[in-house]
């Protein structure tokens, strides 16, 4: 591979000169020796190396994603990850970025091999869905690379955060249901490892606090992600109520929802003439159930583009870290949730 030096020999001329002309400084050289650099350049098939360009600039233009990833999971059909590192290219494709996809099998294998992340070859890193303390997360800061977490709203003020405002999803399901006259309305949680899920609960606390409505406890179930978890929490519901069901669940996300959809049909309860339900995150399948689901959307897209925006910022501007950058979700609704006051505005 030819080298700035083969064509400055080429030329009769130095290397600095051959390095102004190529980085189109002003008045380095006549026309003349300009013409005959770039003619020598052309037939030497001389590229500039991009490595060495970055050093020079003190930026390699790449921004690195740190995920945990199993290679029975596919990870551009993942309904989180998918979204999210779409959202991240486009960000990267505006700026002229790289985007380099880092793969651990576990948080604890991501840990361990963190001194590797801090090498040089990224300008700033996105840490997607990290369930690590947030000990660990200020000790990376102290590496003195920009990062971002994703899906996680870590409230420690240091922390920069590119996530779905999860309280007020929880808030907004809530006080929906409020609004159409549910009173008694069970909560079936998410992964007790992910704040979402606390944020989310928290969020339906504070729409029955501002209606002067009381949690009834036993109504709010531990479970996790997943429909297996839906289907298991409506089985522990009933042996909860038996007769007395809720009117209304919020499921912690859309695959909770549909778990607890397809149960409660099975036990011979309609939705949403016995039972209401609402979920979280918008998927595909949701909007296809019978019925389909009424939800919060997650905008998982713009939240990867927020993150990559807001890494920008600390790589490029020096923009202090901590910004909170948090998307409200749109409330949509279908026909998973019946109306107890005909004179709703949402009936």
């Amino acid at each position: 591979m030819a080298t700035i030096r083969d064509i400055a020999k080429a030329c009769g001329v130095s290397a600095m000169t051959v390095s102004a002309v190529l980085n189109k400084r002003q008045g380095a050289a006549s026309a003349e020796t300009r013409e005959r650099i770039l003619r020598v350049v052309d037939e030497l098939g001389y590229h500039p190396n991009a490595v060495a360009r970055a050093l020079t600039r003190r930026y390699m233009d790449t921004i690195g994603v740190v995920l945990v990833y199993r290679e029975t999971a596919s990870l551009t059909g993942n309904r989180y990850f998918g979204p999210v590192l779409d959202g991240i290219c486009d960000s990267c494709k505006l700026h002229r970025q790289r985007a380099l996809i880092i793969t651990e099998e576990s948080w604890e294998e991501a840990c361990e091999n963190l001194p590797s992340y801090f090498d040089g070859h990224c300008d700033g890193l996105l840490f997607v869905l990290p369930t690590v303390s947030d000990e660990f997360l200020v000790a990376v800061q102290r590496q003195n690379i920009p990062f971002v977490i994703i899906g996680e709203h870590r409230s420690v003020p240091s922390l920069s955060v590119a996530d779905l405002d999860n309280v007020a999803a929880g808030y907004d399901a809530t006080s929906y249901l409020i609004s159409v006259g549910h009173r008694r309305i069970a909560h079936f949680k998410g992964n007790s490892c992910f704040l979402s899920s606390t944020q989310r609960e928290g969020g339906l606390r504070k729409a029955f606090a501002e209606n002067n409505l009381s949690v009834d406890e036993p109504l709010i179930l531990d479970g996790h992600y997943s429909k297996e978890s839906g289907s298991e929490q409506v089985e522990e519901l009933i042996a909860r109520c038996g007769a007395d069901m809720p009117t209304a669940i919020f499921c912690g996300d859309d695959w909770i929802a549909l778990g607890a959809l397809d149960a409660l049909q099975k036990r011979g309860l309609r939705v949403p003439e016995d039972v209401s339900i609402i979920g979280v995150n918008n998927d595909t399948e949701g909007a296809v159930s019978s019925p389909a689901l009424t939800t919060i959307d997650h905008p998982l897209r713009v939240i990867g583009r927020n993150a990559t925006e807001v890494v920008l910022g600390q790589i490029r501007e020096k923009s202090a870290s901590g910004e909170k950058r948090l998307t409200r979700g749109e409330l949509i609704v279908r026909g998973s949730v019946s109306s107890l006051n005909p004179m709703s505005q949402f009936s």
